[in-house]
């Protein structure tokens, strides 16, 4: 019984270690980068009021639609953006910049169809969606 019981704590161990892989920068193709985002969750855990659309030129500009569904207000809006693949795997949003809208972001996941980031200095729970961890797929 001990034996077993050793087994499945062994197997549970190495599931969850598996579930924490961590991104290798060298193996990011940022070219998938390019094209538009828009941010999405499941909505039977997070429904977002509204959306948030990024485009990204490849050359370090990108452009974002934000729709508010409460108000019925969209805004759109342009800046930089830095990527850093060499040294932490990330993306600053509006990096010459002093204010608040300068953040940086670790590249969870990019691939050509789903892009995840995670905010620097924070970790990963399901109530940090739309803040602390986005989500985005590929739009048409």
């Amino acid at each position: 019984m001990r034996k077993i019981l050793s087994f499945v704590c062994a197997a549970l161990l190495v599931a969850g270690l598996c579930g924490c892989e961590k991104i290798d920068v060298n193996k990011i193709d940022v070219n998938k980068l390019e094209g538009t985002w828009s941010e999405q969750y499941d909505p039977n855990v997070f429904a977002m009021d509204g959306s948030v659309e990024y485009t990204f030129d490849g050359n370090g500009h990108y452009q974002m639609h934000f729709y508010d569904a409460l108000s019925g207000e969209s805004h759109d809006y342009s800046g930089h953006y830095a990527i850093d693949l060499i040294n932490k795997g990330t993306i600053t949003i509006n990096p010459s910049m002093s204010d608040f809208s300068k953040v940086t972001y670790k590249l969870v996941k990019l691939t050509s169809k789903e892009m995840e980031w995670q905010k620097e200095g924070t970790t990963y729970s399901v109530g940090t969606w739309g803040s602390d961890y986005r989500h985005f797929v590929r739009g048409k």
